[in-house]
């Protein structure tokens, strides 16, 4: 599936609380169908149980993007509210900010 197509089949929105990817041609309760969920305290990508395994390689792919800035600000609405990327996962230091520890 290349990118077109990935974005024709995959919603991602930013929410408050992390990023969500859907399927724009499943539909549960009236809304896309929920692949997967990143969110921004922990980085750490987590799959709905009936996530199609070929949406998974590419979500992975998408969501790496994201996880490679963990300790920078990410903004999350159009007034330039912004998250620390993987807060649970940072210490503060004289420096800045810093991971805590390694990214497995």
């Amino acid at each position: 599936m290349d990118e077109t197509s990935f974005k024709a089949r995959i919603f991602s929105g930013i929410y408050p609380a992390g990023i969500v990817y859907a399927d724009r041609t499943r539909e549960k309760a009236g809304d896309y169908a929920r692949l997967a969920f990143l969110p921004f305290d922990t980085l750490e990508l987590e799959f709905a149980t009936d996530c199609p395994g070929a949406l998974k390689t590419l979500i992975e792919q998408d969501a790496a993007h994201i996880q490679a800035q963990i300790g920078r600000e990410f903004q999350v609405s159009t007034c330039g509210q912004t998250v620390l990327l993987g807060y649970k996962h940072i210490t503060q230091t004289a420096s800045g900010a810093q991971p805590a520890r390694p990214r497995p």
